[in-house]
């Protein structure tokens, strides 16, 4: 965006230069400066805009970036301890497969014991052993021993095969809430790509009806001074007209005074030589206004070229204006479109 708005601020920055240069001659004064203004606060916006649909791409892809590493955080974190889990339970079983052997007791230890047994333990032993007697006696049958149940041998691939069922489960629920999650956060995306596409017609909507707004001012005050300028054009040939009128009587006037010299030449008297006096003071009289006509008129002819030449160079800046809010449209236009 920024490579784009380059050359507009770079004209921006010539023309203000050029209006300044003459604002600072005395030669132009700068009746377009509040709209200048008004352009330069729309590119200096349009940059803004631009910045801040960066800033919001970019924190959207930051946040994308941290939920993933959480949900890859936390399935090799669940991963790893399902395979700590499993080591042991392997741990486990391999313990218990392995057969116990008797403990077998050294010679001082069966010493030791008989020479505890006090004679009120071996009283005891043998009434129960009586007790034992009598009861076989009484039923006529010897006691029938019952025997512990031995531990089952657990079969490893069994119980590896329950294993790896669960941790297949387990893996398929987890895709599946990796899938609702993507598809969560998809949803979101699009609404968040539809909340930036309506928010970007909006503000290209407004753009464009400001700059139409523009433009229409702009050929408004183009028509005022085309106005203007025929009004000064008909108003100087009504002066120049009023002053051929007269530069010809003033003419008729000198040659009238001519013929009556011409004719008084023959007879002059001191009355005569008085009359050529007050005829040639008004004679000078004349010259002299036909002097200042012709200064006036002078003066009024480089007053007419300075405001043809203003009005020529306001048609200009019009131009050059015009052609480049066309450009910006243009250019707008086109970026959003890509």
């Amino acid at each position: 965006m920024q490579n784009i708005l380059l050359p507009y601020s770079k004209e921006l920055q010539r023309l203000e230069n050029r209006i300044e240069s003459k604002v600072q001659n005395g030669g132009y004064s700068n009746p377009l400066q509040e709209q200048m203004q008004r352009a330069k606060f729309n590119i200096i916006r349009l940059e803004s805009i631009h910045l801040n649909k960066k800033k919001l791409s970019s924190d959207y892809n930051e946040k994308l970036q941290k939920l993933n590493e959480k949900l890859s955080n936390s399935m090799e974190a669940s991963l790893q301890k399902k395979e700590e889990q499993l080591n042991a339970l392997q741990n486990k079983l391999k313990k218990i497969n392995q057969p116990k052997k008797p403990r077998q007791m050294s010679f001082q230890e069966e010493t030791n014991d008989k020479k505890s047994e006090t004679p009120l333990k071996k009283e005891i032993s043998q009434i129960q052993q009586n007790k034992t007697i009598q009861k076989q006696e009484i039923r006529g049958y010897p006691i029938q021993k019952i025997k512990l149940a031995e531990p089952k041998k657990l079969n490893e691939n069994e119980l590896f095969d329950q294993l790896n069922k669960s941790m297949d489960a387990a893996k398929q629920r987890k895709s599946q809430r990796m899938d609702i999650i993507k598809q969560k956060l998809h949803g979101q995306d699009e609404i968040v790509h539809q909340h930036i596409e309506k928010s970007q017609k909006n503000k290209e909507e407004l753009e464009q009806a400001r700059l139409n707004q523009i433009y229409q001012k702009l050929l408004h005050l183009t028509q005022k001074a085309q106005e203007k300028q025929i009004k000064q054009q008909s108003k100087e040939r009504r002066k120049s007209m009023n002053q051929e009128l007269s530069n010809s009587e003033s003419q008729k006037i000198q040659k009238d005074f001519k013929q009556q010299e011409s004719k008084a030449e023959s007879i002059r008297t001191a009355k005569s030589v008085n009359n050529d006096y007050k005829f040639i003071q008004v004679r000078q009289r004349l010259e002299k206004l036909n002097n200042e006509r012709e200064m006036q008129a002078q003066s009024i002819l480089d007053k007419h070229q300075l405001y043809s030449t203003r009005i020529q160079q306001n048609k200009q800046l019009l131009d050059e204006l015009a052609n480049t809010c066309q450009y910006y449209n243009f250019k707008i236009k086109e970026q959003y479109l890509l």
